[in-house]
């Protein structure tokens, strides 16, 4: 019971870690199609 408490208890801090990368990845990918579509157009 423990050892599947704990490995709950692991996985949604590496959850919780991750969704700020994952956002900050997400956001970065925007901002790069963003201006690679600024310069096809201009």
């Amino acid at each position: 019971m423990n050892k599947d408490l704990s490995q709950i208890i692991i996985e949604k801090d590496i959850s919780q870690t991750n969704y700020p990368i994952l956002f900050k990845g997400i956001w970065t990918g925007v901002l790069i199609s963003l201006i690679v579509h600024q310069f096809i157009n201009h």
